[in-house]
């Protein structure tokens, strides 16, 4: 059976997102969440915190703190899960200006009103269970650890590479897989490279002129021959007919780069 999953990206800086459970599983979803999403709004409800989700949201802070006002600036004020009584055990913020905070308690159904989506991140299946009946009944959008039937999204293999970023999912049946397919694109995507690619195919595009269908055409041309073989070489007609000449040695790397065409292999 084809895999029957639609794949979305969230603007996690826009949402808010709890997480219930700091232990062990929800370190290793924070972890997650704030690798790929280093911008997220995350409120965490948990009556303690594991050691290595507080050292890994301590390091956040200090990468932060080195950047001092203009951290904070990059990002939304933080906005938590409760009514505002609360006064939050800890509270961390990230370079891109992302905001964790933890309120150390048991969960309550009604901390699930002011989510957009909801984790159920503790080792403990009744209090997972309760997580998930709340956020339904509030129709919030739940992932609950290790439940696949419960869950309305997974957190999949993720690889970034500047603005590129591929989603994996196998619908459950071989996360081994993933993580390794994962790793293979790592090794194939160099992240220099890779992001000026990108970098200079906006640059063409923003250049283009002409119609739609022309465009479309013009980018088709340029971007064919990155899978046409293992290293492929340049388009001959990588400028437009309508731009000036040097347009296409414009958008090449500089000396000290990598050439274009060794960026996919």
């Amino acid at each position: 059976m084809n895999n029957p999953l639609y794949p979305a990206f969230f603007r996690l800086d826009r949402l808010q997102m709890l997480v219930v459970g700091a232990g062990e599983v929800g370190e290793e979803k924070l972890s997650f969440i704030l690798k790929s999403s280093p911008n997220a709004r995350v409120t965490i409800v948990a009556p303690w915190m594991g050691e290595d989700l507080k050292r890994l949201l301590d390091q956040y802070r200090a990468e932060a703190d080195t950047l001092g006002d203009a951290a904070q600036d990059a990002g939304n004020s933080p906005e938590a899960v409760t009514d505002g009584a609360e006064t939050p055990r800890g509270h961390w913020r990230t370079t891109a200006g992302g905001h964790v905070t933890w309120y150390d308690r048991e969960f309550r159904d009604a901390d699930v009103d002011q989510a957009d989506l909801v984790v159920a991140a503790t080792n403990f299946r009744e209090v997972n269970h309760r997580v998930w009946r709340a956020a339904k009944a509030a129709r919030r959008l739940t992932n609950v650890a290790d439940t696949p039937s419960l869950c309305d999204f997974y957190l999949g293999s993720i690889v970034t590479r500047g603005p590129l970023k591929v989603a994996i999912s196998t619908n459950g049946q071989s996360p081994t897989f993933a993580k390794r397919f994962r790793q293979w694109l790592e090794a194939e995507l160099p992240e220099a490279e890779t992001s000026q690619l990108i970098t200079n195919l906006k640059v063409f595009r923003d250049r283009l002129t002409g119609d739609f269908a022309t465009k479309v055409r013009e980018l088709n041309a340029v971007t064919s021959g990155l899978l046409s073989s293992p290293k492929p070489a340049p388009p001959s007609n990588f400028a437009p007919a309508r731009q000036r000449p040097d347009a296409a040695s414009e958008l090449a790397p500089k000396e000290d780069a990598a050439p274009v065409e060794n960026t996919v292999e």
